[in-house]
């Protein structure tokens, strides 16, 4: 039998992250046994339902590398093929009409048994299921009706959604078992969490995907994040897509509620990060940078820089924000770092001043030279050294070390700088 799933968005919004797990989920479940992996556009809610949202969902999923092998199906194509099958059940006897709709007739008597992968066994009494509405009034069919008729379509082996699904299970069955249809195998996924350990919502983190690539995530980091939500196969912490494919089984997928974690994200994105080759990395940070007002093409030791500087924040666009004052001039001083650091140290920035401007050679080693005669000279450890040249070159006090820090800034611009910390200090 060939694997087949399918991811099944309602565009009346924007694809989240609860989304997304539940689409990753299908991928690489298909993918594991070489089956398909297919995307549905349940567009049946015509007042809500929006192109742009279609167009975000399939972007988002390009994005984050989870492309279906086949073109996705719009429901909304398909209203015809929906009004006939509800009709061909009305003739049949398992459907009447009911006021302009038509509703499947449910047999009261017994139970009808889920067979969950997760959750196992799960019999749902048939006195607790009403007649279901099939088809409305206004001919529009209603969600459990055309799921069951596009997953049979599209030859869908497994079901792979959200563990709120479950209740809507047993009248699926229902409605296959009417259709005469060889039905499918069912997975539902713990719910996705906020840290109040109720459902994610966006009062809890940017639930949508694209939030997260403007924040400058990886996909791949966010796929890592999303795996470990609900699946606990491997320790290791950071993994790619192939490696996840390679080692899921359905069994380690958890019962419990998974939390998300943005600093879990955080943590995992780092990790990415730093794993990247440098080039790509350049060129993945590119559109922050400019965002920013700056390219790193435009320094003298750009790839040097994002090196030394690449492990200072959590995201993309952190690290940008991180490099901009080594090539663009600020503004202000962070408060907290000039009263602790900066005011007081008139001897030290005039001493670099000085010493700095004299330099025939801008390299880290002519500048190291420089930070080693400076502990003699002014006999002061080297955080009194170093933290105010930081904030007097920097704006903060967080960077690399010092003589990077002071190499990594053109020698024009760092003389203007400490004469400018000087000017503060004196008015001050």
């Amino acid at each position: 039998m060939k694997v087949t799933t399918r991811f099944a968005p309602s565009p009346t919004g924007y694809l989240h992250i609860g989304g997304v797990r539940t689409a990753l989920f299908n991928y690489i479940f298909a993918k594991k046994f070489n089956g398909s992996f297919l995307v549905r556009i349940e567009d049946t809610d015509k007042e809500r339902s929006k192109t742009e949202y279609i167009e975000a969902i399939m972007k988002g999923l390009d994005w984050i590398g989870l492309n279906p092998d086949q073109q996705p199906i719009k429901q909304s194509d398909r209203f015809k093929v929906y009004k006939e099958e509800a009709f061909k059940l009305v003739k049949e006897g398992k459907a009447y009409q009911d006021d302009g709709a038509i509703r499947l007739k449910i047999d009261k008597n017994g139970s009808t048994l889920v067979k969950d992968l997760v959750y196992g066994d799960i019999d749902f009494p048939n006195r607790e299921l009403d007649d279901l509405v099939i088809l409305r009034s206004d001919e529009s069919p209603t969600y459990h009706f055309c799921n069951v008729i596009d997953d049979n379509y599209q030859n869908v082996t497994h079901i792979i959604r959200g563990e709120d699904h479950l209740p809507n299970t047993p009248k699926q069955i229902q409605i296959v078992n009417a259709l005469g249809y060889k039905g499918f195998e069912y997975i539902h996924l713990p719910l996705v969490l906020g840290e109040d350990r109720k459902r994610l919502s966006k009062r809890h983190a940017a639930t949508d995907l694209m939030s997260y690539r403007e924040n400058g995530y990886l996909p791949e980091a966010v796929l890592n994040m999303l795996a470990k939500l609900g699946w606990s196969k491997t320790t290791e912490d950071i993994f790619d897509l192939g490696k996840l494919i390679e080692i899921f089984e359905v069994k380690d997928i958890q019962k419990a509620g998974a939390v998300f974690d943005i600093e879990r994200l955080n943590f995992v994105n780092q990790a990415h990060i730093a794993n990247m080759k440098i080039d790509s990395l350049m060129q993945e940070l590119e559109g922050f940078n400019k965002k920013n007002g700056f390219s790193l093409n435009d320094h003298h030791d750009g790839e040097y820089l994002l090196e030394l500087c690449k492990g200072s924040a959590n995201n993309l666009s952190e690290i940008a924000l991180f490099i901009k004052p080594f090539l663009v001039d600020f503004d202000d001083y962070n408060p907290e770092d000039f009263d602790k650091h900066l005011r007081n140290s008139e001897a030290v920035i005039n001493y670099f001043k000085n010493n700095l401007n004299k330099l025939d050679t801008w390299t880290e080693e002519s500048i190291e030279k420089v930070v080693e005669a400076a502990k003699n000279d002014l006999s002061l450890p080297m955080p009194k050294i170093g933290l105010p040249l930081r904030v007097a070159l920097l704006g903060r006090a967080k960077s690399p070390q010092l003589n990077s820090t002071i190499y990594l800034i053109d020698k024009e611009k760092v003389i203007e700088r400490l004469s400018k910390a000087l000017e503060i200090i004196t008015e001050h």
